[in-house]
């Protein structure tokens, strides 16, 4: 992969020898001999690929730019050890540095990333980490299971105390869990002889974007739907196994225990814009997925005010948000107006889009979720990662491998903080 510059000025050129045809075609005149079409869709074809070039390559240096913009900057970090790690990634050379910093597989080749990479993925991390990034951080140095312990504060309310009296005892009942450090990785990603050796190409910034964006995305689907078992726990695994806040439509009140909402009745909401159709739909909530406002205003009643007051969001994927952007009032008026924009919120609480949340699903805990992630999740980072360099396994092709990995685990905390639906069957 070329700079930008280069790219830039490659495509300039192929762009200027398709000008008399684009001006021919401007001018409404065929493009009248075979070789002439043929020269078009191949320089056209130059062009699209370039431009998906350009675009990743822009890709690479704004999560790049941004990793540094963020990182704090200690003078005592060393430069060696940095050019040392350039050096492992273009060569394969293991300078005295990096053995020091931590040889994490032997022969294989793969060594802890130096600090400064190591902050710079965690930047490049959150725009694929989905909910996670949410979650309670915990960073630990090692990945050696480690005891949770979790608990219920909502229940505990102070007593006024008479003079003289003995100060009642206060039970807190605590959880505990396991905490491990599951193994994730990249999966290889390839780059040629070449490029890797090329000084105009940034492998530093290449290799952190894919080894962040491959990670990112896999701990952003278990942040979700993990089942707890020999891999992390999902929030939405854990919300369903919880007890439930109530029923929207039921004469009782809505607990605010949080868990899981049910919707008993089957809630109708009027889509315009439905696929296939013209004018206004009516849909049931099932079947748009998407929530009706008595659904929303659930699950915001089913959370404790004092998490909502924390910073709770909504959590909702892509499907769902655009069509509860195109829900409508009887005068076909948009009913939910605050999500119109780009900065999208429901009833003042903002909307997270995560496209690993599932869609709404009958009789199971989906679709949306509420609450304070923070409280409700905690997500254990074994702190540095690692980075594999494969020089012998794709040599025959003249490429080389880097596999990145790095140990996480995630396990519930406080779920009356976070509450998800039950649609019905119907």
């Amino acid at each position: 992969m070329a700079n930008i510059r280069q790219i830039r000025e490659e495509r300039a050129v192929i762009f200027t020898a398709m000008r008399p045809m684009l001006n021919k075609l401007a001018r409404g005149e065929k493009l009248n001999t075979t070789d002439e079409r043929r020269s078009f869709d191949d320089l056209n074809g130059e062009i699209i690929r370039l431009d998906a070039e350009l675009a990743l390559a822009t890709e690479v240096r704004g999560l790049s730019e941004a990793a540094w913009a963020t990182m704090p900057q200690d003078p005592g970090t060393s430069d060696v050890e940095s050019r040392g790690f350039t050096s492992f990634l273009r060569t394969g050379a293991i300078a005295p540095e990096m053995r020091a910093a931590g040889e994490s597989s032997g022969s294989a080749g793969g060594f802890l990333v130096p600090p400064g990479w190591w902050q710079r993925l965690q930047v490049a991390l959150k725009a694929y980490g989905g909910v996670a990034s949410d979650f309670q951080q915990l960073p630990t140095d090692t990945g050696q299971p480690m005891q949770w312990a979790t608990v219920n504060p909502t229940a505990i309310v102070g007593t006024l105390l008479a003079e003289n009296t003995q100060v009642a005892e206060q039970e807190y009942t605590f959880g505990q869990g396991t905490m491990g450090a599951y193994m994730y990785s990249s999966g290889v990603q390839l780059v040629s002889f070449q490029l890797a050796q090329d000084s105009a190409f940034d492998i530093d910034s290449f290799i952190m974007a894919r080894v962040a964006e491959s990670l990112g995305r896999a701990q952003a689907a278990a942040a979700i739907s993990g089942t707890g078992s020999g891999q992390p726990l999902g929030i939405v695994t854990a919300l369903a196994a919880a007890s439930s806040a109530g029923t929207v439509g039921s004469t009782a009140p809505i607990a605010q225990t949080g868990g899981w909402l049910n919707l008993a009745t089957a809630a109708t909401v009027n889509v315009f814009g439905v696929s296939g159709t013209s004018g206004t739909t009516t849909v049931s909530e099932l079947n748009g997925n998407v929530l009706a406002p008595q659904s929303v205003l659930g699950m915001i009643k089913a959370i404790d005010p004092a998490y909502r007051d924390l910073g709770a969001k909504f959590y909702l994927n892509d499907n769902q948000l655009q069509g509860m952007r195109g829900i409508v009032d009887g005068f076909g008026r948009p009913l939910y107006v605050s999500l119109q924009g780009a900065n999208p919120d429901l009833y003042g609480y903002p909307v997270v889009v995560d496209n690993n949340i599932s869609n709404l699903t009958a009789s199971a805990a989906s679709g949306p979720i509420f609450g304070h992630l923070e409280s409700a999740m905690v997500l254990r980072r074994v702190q540095g990662a690692g980075l594999m360099r494969l020089d012998e396994r794709y040599a025959d092709f003249l490429q080389v491998g880097f596999i990145g990995y790095q140990r996480i685990d995630i396990r519930s905390n406080d779920l009356r903080a976070a509450v998800v639906a039950k649609p019905s069957a119907t």
